[in-house]
């Protein structure tokens, strides 16, 4: 595990604002026990179902798919048996590379589809559409009842997981907040989902830092799966608002020594940029298969959190040339400090800037490996052209809302909609603000739900039942 020297720096400025890490760690809280490990093998789809996936992207550009082709990536299936990490030369980060056959050959990247992708394009009944002032609202539903890695983050991983398992980690930790999607979805996905010919998952050793949120309740039946599954957790207060290498850096102090790589907050990095850039595609192809529409949507309303989900959107809408307005929606924000040190732009909105940053970083790197259809001018197009950040709908604050929020989330549940309260209903609030403005008159919306429904409580009793070990 490896600091950069502006990590340290960071650490110094903390140091100077009277913020330092040993007062910080002082308010971890002692732990119990862990519980038996939960068997959670009875929870992953049909491996010849995971295996009949095919990347959408590779319709798009054939030559990611083609091994021999001459130049650019080739995205490897590791279902398929396709392990060739083994002699090959790794090239970047841990979880964020590429790998070689010899010095100046093309980037291979390794994929493991985690789900069976469905037709998710859903309609909503006309008793919600007639209070939305637009020609037509679609959704793309990635939400799942019946399996717990779906959607949203399982498109990280499919690039994410078998990029660590190519590199051969032993241990690895992570970091969020205690209701972290991320969080219990990674654990999870780390324990249970085949990247491998013959089903093998990543398996390793994982550590949890979890930062409470003041004023929230800690659900302790969360926290009791996630025990569960790991092999250690810290539970930290966060008052002064750590976030991006800052949060890095506080949370290196209190993992093991052994720990090979940080996986970024949200699964968010470079390389899982393509899970959502595959998702375009994949929602393009199912809007050429429903007819729905003879054009692509005019705009796309999606959660906008640790970043990867709302940049992957906006890399696809610039790749099929979409006319298409991409309006991102903050989950949070954060004070001045914070935003110099995530983001080092302290005038432009947390989220924002952390977005910002994730397309410089990914854009450099997708031209680094001769990505097709990207170009040094394309965060320009995205900013100017493309994105429409929402930097207010999360009032009042992170995961707070309203009587009228909570009274759409019933309206939505009852119709097969499923939102919760951190990021898509704060999502909807922003499409119903801009549908009373005026602005989507005329237009085709689509609705991206990132909120997976799977109930945890209900399918996994035997992590549960250890809820009483933790204390009240």
């Amino acid at each position: 595990m490896s600091l950069s020297r502006r990590n340290f720096m960071q650490g110094g400025i903390l140091i100077g604002a009277g913020l330092s890490v040993n007062a910080v760690s002082q308010s971890r809280r002692p732990l119990p026990p862990f519980p038996p490990t939960a068997d959670v093998s009875g929870l992953t789809p049909p491996f010849a179902a995971l295996n009949s996936q095919t990347l959408a992207l590779g319709k798009l550009f054939p030559t990611l798919t083609d091994p021999d082709a001459a130049e650019g990536p080739c995205i490897v299936n590791t279902l398929s048996g396709n392990d060739i990490s083994s002699g090959h030369i790794r090239r970047g980060e841990i979880g964020n590379s590429v790998f070689l056959a010899h010095a100046g050959a093309r980037a291979i990247i390794p994929w493991a589809p985690l789900f069976v992708r469905e037709n998710a394009l859903r309609s909503l009944p006309p008793s919600v559409t007639r209070q939305i002032d637009c020609s037509d609202l679609l959704v793309m539903n990635e939400s799942s009842a019946r399996h717990p890695i779906f959607g949203n983050k399982a498109r990280k991983y499919e690039f994410l997981l078998p990029n660590l398992k190519w590199s051969g980690v032993q241990r690895l930790a992570t970091l969020g907040a205690v209701s972290s999607n991320h969080a219990l979805q990674f654990a999870l996905a780390n324990r249970m989902a085949a990247l491998t010919a013959d089903g093998q998952p990543l398996n390793c050793d994982l550590d949890l830092v979890l930062f409470e949120v003041p004023g929230a309740a800690t659900d302790k039946a969360r926290l009791a799966i996630l025990r569960s599954l790991v092999e250690r957790m810290v539970l930290a207060e966060n008052n002064v608002e750590l976030a991006g290498e800052a949060a890095l850096e506080y949370a290196s102090h209190l993992l093991h020594p052994d720990t090979d790589s940080i996986v970024p907050p949200g699964g968010s990095n470079e390389l899982s940029v393509l899970g959502h850039m595959n998702a375009i595609v994949e929602l393009s192809q199912l809007l050429d298969a429903a007819q729905a529409w003879k054009t692509p949507p005019d705009v796309i309303f999606v959660a906008m959190g640790s970043g990867s989900t709302v940049l992957g959107l906006l890399l696809g809408v610039h790749l099929l040339r979409w006319n298409t307005k991409v309006v991102g929606v903050a989950d949070q924000d954060k004070p001045y400090l914070t935003r110099w040190l995530a983001n080092r732009r302290p005038s432009l909105p947390f989220v924002e800037g952390n977005v910002a940053r994730l397309a410089r970083g990914a854009v450099d790197w997708l031209n680094s490996i001769q990505f097709p259809g990207i170009s040094p001018d394309t965060p320009r197009a995205m900013q100017h052209e493309i994105f429409e950040p929402d930097s207010n709908s999360w009032d009042p604050g992170y995961g707070l809302v309203n009587a009228s929020d909570l009274a759409w989330a019933e309206e939505l549940k009852a119709v097969g909609l499923s939102l919760d309260p951190v990021f898509t209903l704060k999502t909807w609030r922003s499409l119903l603000a801009m549908s009373q403005s005026g602005a989507l008159k005329n237009k085709k919306v689509l609705f991206w739900n990132t909120y997976n429904a799977f109930d945890y409580g209900q399918h996994m009793p035997q992590v549960i039942s250890s809820l009483g070990q933790l204390h009240a």
